[in-house]
């Protein structure tokens, strides 16, 4: 059987008026592991502008438990490389951006094994 790469999401700009899923583990097969995966979160702004993010189990909700970015101040045009705690089916990453329209999340690396 061949192997099949797919970006995991597209980019996007990060919600602030609530928490926003940039990506959910595909829940078939139930072995699905997201494995490796790495994003970028860039300020595109002229200000400082802080994230957060989370690594949540399925059915879960965003939590001190499942942080895997606490809140960090992203200095204007500049960014941070996170790398996101392995993730099984049916779990997903989330984000809250500190300000509207200024934080973009870019999938860099990453992939699923079942």
């Amino acid at each position: 059987m061949a192997n099949t790469f797919s970006q995991l999401f597209a980019a996007k700009q990060v919600n602030n008026a609530a928490v926003d899923t940039l990506f959910t583990v595909g829940a078939s097969p139930a072995s699905n592991l997201a494995r490796n995966v790495r994003v970028r979160f860039a300020n595109t702004t002229a200000g400082a502008v802080t994230i957060k993010a989370w690594a949540v189990p399925p059915a879960g909700t965003a939590g001190d438990t499942n942080v895997c970015l606490p809140t960090t101040s992203i200095t204007a045009n500049s960014y941070i490389d996170v790398d996101i705690p392995v993730m099984i089916a049916s779990g997903f990453l989330q984000a809250q951006a500190g300000a509207a329209t200024s934080i973009t999340a870019t999938c860099l690396d990453g992939f699923i094994q079942s």
